[in-house]
């Protein structure tokens, strides 16, 4: 190794060591929120509240998705929308255990605006590593931007129509009248923008490229190279 080599080298450890530090803390923190949910589950169990025993344990499946996907199909997600899963669904289910939403004023819009913050970054990872790794797709910065958009709002309405149908099964009172309907959607397409605005200018500044170029290739890999071969 001659010297310019190492002092390359000495060069990228420092930041090396900085995203491992920055990627354990977050993965204990991601941890340590699923674990709070076995905890509601349990006090679910205790309660005989069997409605959210199983909302429960469908939020603890929904937290393990990062950790199922890293070990069967070697698909690691990056720290920060592993923990902003954790965190969205650490509060809703957490908001309904302890009756939160009864208590703290504009909780539930907090929640919805958490979520359908969640949804859109989600939805710009997706159209960015298929539009950077797939042929089959080349859009517009301000075209996804847009896409992302509708997409929280669309996923919006769904979550308005799933309250609705958890009102008419079971009973409950999700939903609480027209006005927090219409509130609710207003606040999913303020997320939506808010997440379109941000994720164009992490794109401009090359910083969504370095969050997600390990997710990409994996993608690419596990994915994209094997639905062409295919097809």
């Amino acid at each position: 190794m001659n010297l310019k080599d190492s002092q390359q080298k000495l060069k990228e450890t420092p930041q090396k060591i900085i995203k491992y530090n920055v990627y354990d803390k977050n993965f204990v923190a991601s941890y340590v929120l699923r674990i709070l949910l076995i905890i509601f589950l349990i006090i679910s169990i205790w309660r005989k509240d069997w409605l959210w025993v199983i909302g429960c344990g469908f939020a603890i499946l929904l937290g393990f998705i990062p950790t199922i996907l890293k070990h069967d199909f070697n698909i690691t997600l990056p720290w920060v929308l592993d923990l902003m899963i954790s965190i969205v669904i650490f509060l809703h289910v957490g908001g309904v255990i302890f009756n939160l939403y009864g208590i703290i004023p504009g909780y539930d819009t907090i929640t919805h605006f958490v979520a359908s913050i969640l949804v859109g970054f989600l939805a710009f990872i997706i159209i960015y590593i298929l539009h950077e790794h797939w042929d089959g797709l080349h859009m517009d910065l301000y075209a996804m931007a847009f896409l992302v958009v509708i997409f929280a709002m669309a996923m919006g309405v769904v979550w308005e129509f799933f309250e609705w149908g958890t009102d008419l099964l079971f009973g409950t009172h999700e939903q609480w009248g027209l006005q927090d309907t219409m509130k609710d959607l207003l606040v999913d397409t303020i997320a939506g923008i808010v997440i379109a605005i941000i994720g164009v200018k992490l794109v401009q500044r090359g910083e969504l490229k370095k969050l997600t170029e390990e997710l990409g290739e994996q993608i690419d890999e596990s994915i994209i190279k094997r639905f062409d071969t295919q097809s």
